[in-house]
């Protein structure tokens, strides 16, 4: 059985029907359950008369319900946003506020206080709390539905909701399940929270092939044995993943292809894998396949894939991203005339139809090139020998353990602290990889700064995902400013590390 997500059915539903579909961390259900709990849940977001275009917030971590939850969402042609427990109530509250939705479908046991219609539970209840208004807020093309809104980092305080549509997603599988070399024998281990698209990857392949999907939460990753050991347990064939959530496990003795002989392929998305880490992963996995892949959210997960051989780990320092998918443009604006390197941008149909309700940003990042949409990334890349290379970002923009985070959504939250005068925040880096977020803060005269710290300390978590949280706050008497009248961060970043040294 596999979900044929062209023509919205479960397909083949005779065949592999008690196979795991999903392995969650409450519980595992079979395909056939998938398949009777999934068109229960249609059958509820319809009798609730949810209007095409009115988005429904998923709430959960790693539960079986989750990935169900968005499958009937898709089925249903009804946007969802998923929302990870993870995540502070304060920011699940702006995110329902801005979009106005009316359901709830909670996936888990723990009470949600916010202002809803209705609050579906994974037991198939149904709550409702006042009349619901679905008019005024309905969203997208009926010709090209959205299929979600995921929200990610954002550079004002408040987090961007990155639209994605139906065709989008379409393209996506369409290639993936095409060209990827997977197949419904694979199990695809799922590590990532659903806030973060690359654990959608996996979710996708897993239905549209008719695979299994092997979820594990943070609190699970947190034992490196334990988590291996379900790995093991569920025979995964497919790691997908941040290359620096890989590289903590390079040094386990139980990471390697004796201890893990189904795990055929690696495939690492949302940051630059380094050399380093694909070499390692060669040694310690004979025959395994390592991919890297590269897409920002706003293209629909992935847009570039490579096999990285030897061969290619021996001639590149830096890897290469790889090709683009069919359909698609990469597109380099030069910085420079001469320059081989510049901004990367993103042509096809996969392509995000713009930030939720950020017209602004929408003018300056999306446009329409030949016909169809195209993203500005912020990614700078060259391409060379027929292939594409990603060389960081160009703005505040990083990624940190897989996260996408906008460094001035974090000074933004700091500066609002009435003892702050002015703070920057900045990434700490070796080797091209981001270590630590440092935030740097003036505080303004007679301020007590072990009183300010203790103060951050309390609130930050309130408002930002913990792997927002800056590792350090230092205090410093100003800024130190370049030749161009801009803060010169290496030059903090460097007085910062000869302070350390000293202490």
């Amino acid at each position: 059985m596999y979900y044929d997500f062209t023509q919205n059915i479960f397909a083949d539903s005779t065949v592999n029907r008690t196979k795991i579909a999903v392995a969650g961390s409450d519980t595992d259900i079979s395909w056939e359950q998938l398949q009777l709990r999934c068109l229960q849940l249609v059958d509820m977001l319809k009798k609730l008369d949810i209007p095409q275009g009115h988005p429904v917030l998923i709430f959960g971590h790693k539960e079986a319900y989750f990935p169900l939850a968005m499958l009937a969402c898709m089925h249903a042609k009804i946007p969802y946003i998923p929302m990870d427990k993870i995540y502070p109530l304060e920011r699940i509250k702006k995110i329902a506020e801005s979009t106005r939705s009316q359901v709830l479908i909670n996936c888990t046991t723990t009470k949600l206080e916010l202002d809803l219609a209705y609050t579906i539970q994974s037991d198939g209840t149904c709550t409702q709390n006042f009349i619901p208004n679905f008019i005024e807020a309905i969203y997208g093309d009926r010709n090209d539905p959205l299929s979600y809104i995921m929200f990610t980092s954002g550079s004002t305080g408040e987090p961007k909701g990155v639209q994605i549509t139906r065709n989008a997603v379409l393209a996506y599988i369409n290639w993936s399940t095409r060209d990827f070399g997977f197949s419904e024998k694979d199990v695809f281990l799922n590590p990532a929270p659903f806030t973060f698209d690359v654990s959608l990857s996996d979710v996708l392949l897993s239905f549209a092939l008719g695979g299994s999907l092997v979820l594990c939460s943070t609190e699970l990753i947190s034992n490196q044995v334990l988590f291996l050991e379900r790995l093991k347990k569920y025979a995964c064939t497919v790691w997908t993943s941040t290359p620096s959530f890989a590289y903590l496990f390079l040094r386990n003795q139980l990471f390697n292809s004796n201890e893990l002989p189904g795990l055929h392929t690696f495939l690492f998305i949302g940051e630059e894998l380094p050399n380093r880490t694909a070499a390692s992963l060669k040694k310690q996995f004979s025959g395994a396949r390592v991919v890297n892949a590269y897409g920002p959210t706003e293209a629909t997960i992935i847009t570039t894939f490579i096999d990285i051989t030897e061969d290619i780990i021996e001639k590149y320092a830096s890897l290469p991203i790889g090709f683009a998918m069919p359909g698609s443009e990469l597109l380099i604006q030069k910085i420079e005339p001469d320059a081989k390197e510049g901004e990367l941008i993103i042509v096809g149909d996969h392509v995000s139809t713009g930030y939720f309700k950020r017209a602004d940003l929408n003018k300056d990042k999306f446009y329409v090139h030949n016909g169809k949409r195209a993203f500005k990334t912020g990614d700078l890349a060259y391409f060379e020998a027929g292939m594409y290379f990603f060389l960081g970002r160009n703005d505040d923009q990083i990624k940190f353990n897989g996260f996408r985070i906008e460094l001035t959504e974090i000074t933004a939250l700091i500066c609002k602290h009435q003892a702050v005068k002015d703070a920057v925040t900045v990434a700490l880096k070796r080797n091209k990889e981001v270590k630590k977020i440092i935030s740097f803060i003036i505080a303004k005269p007679d301020v007590d700064e072990l009183t300010v710290v203790a103060e951050l300390k309390q609130n930050l978590p309130l408002a930002l995902p913990y792997y927002m949280i800056p590792g350090d706050l230092s205090f410093v008497k100003e800024f130190p400013y370049s030749l161009s009248h801009k803060i010169d961060k290496n030059k903090l970043i460097e007085n910062y590390l000869s302070e350390k040294l000293s202490t």
